[in-house]
């Protein structure tokens, strides 16, 4: 699903972005929390959403409300459920979610996100960081939405399981055809991880393009006081003050090789 905002009003402006279907999206800047409940649709409809590039109805717009679920940054510390398996039981009761077939759609959602259904008989609590991760991410899917916003996924996590959760998050886009957004505040996860990237500042859309695209370009990104990877600044430094001759990388190797290569 593809959601875009076209002329969108919103705090007495007009916001102009859309969410991508095929892409990792980032959202990053300021007031994120505000961008968060603006993409959850908390607010009454109003014209200017559209889906797949047709105008959201209002008598649509509860239905594709219920489409678009939030991974928040820390699991709720307010539950008491002595199982995973109650939990996500609870869970689908709570969104009035009742499937036919009850262990089934547990075990198929636990096995989208790479986990045992081992893991159903376990407490929350005593697992792994990642596994917490994984098992919010569980949780939305038992809901099947369109659109998963995932708030600061990566934060915690040491580079082995921030890959395996990026993993995840391709899968579930490439062969579930989900929108992805990764809301973050940390321009090294954003860099490498999204295709996409929009900044949201002060209310307002600054940019929107390709994700290396928009890292790119330094000047801009400057002047609103947008942080930067620091591989992005340490190639403008290089760029601007010692005239090398080097391209923008993701990957630190690859501008070693490049380093080697030009200068």
């Amino acid at each position: 699903m593809e959601i875009t905002f076209k002329d969108y009003e919103y705090k007495n402006q007009k916001l102009c972005f859309t969410i991508k279907e095929k892409d990792i999206n980032g959202i990053t800047g300021n007031h994120l929390d505000d961008f968060i409940s603006l993409m959850r649709l908390d607010n009454f409809y109003q014209k200017g959403i559209l889906v797949n590039k047709k105008e959201l109805k209002e008598k649509d717009y509860l239905q594709l409300k219920k489409k678009i679920s939030l991974v928040k940054e820390r699991i709720d510390n307010d539950i008491y459920e002595e199982t995973i398996e109650e939990l996500m039981i609870d869970y689908m009761k709570y969104h009035e979610v009742y499937p036919k077939k009850l262990q089934k759609k547990l075990k198929d959602a636990l096995k989208i996100v790479g986990l045992e259904e081992s893991l159903l008989k376990r407490n929350i609590y005593r697992t792994s960081s990642s596994e917490q991760k994984l098992i919010q991410i569980a949780l939305e899917l038992l809901l099947n939405p369109e659109v998963i916003i995932l708030e600061e996924p990566l934060r915690v996590l040491d580079m082995k399981n921030r890959k395996k959760i990026m993993m995840v998050l391709n899968r579930i886009k490439e062969e579930y055809q989900k929108a992805i957004i990764i809301v973050s505040s940390d321009p090294e996860i954003l860099y490498k991880e999204t295709n996409h990237l929009i900044i949201f500042k002060n209310d307002k859309i600054l940019m929107e393009k390709e994700t290396a695209k928009v890292y790119q370009d330094v000047e801009f990104l400057r002047k609103h006081k947008i942080d930067m990877p620091e591989i992005v600044e340490f190639t403008y430094l290089a760029k601007k003050n010692k005239k090398a001759k080097i391209d923008y990388f993701r990957d630190i190797r690859d501008l070693i090789k490049d380093i080697y290569k030009h200068v």
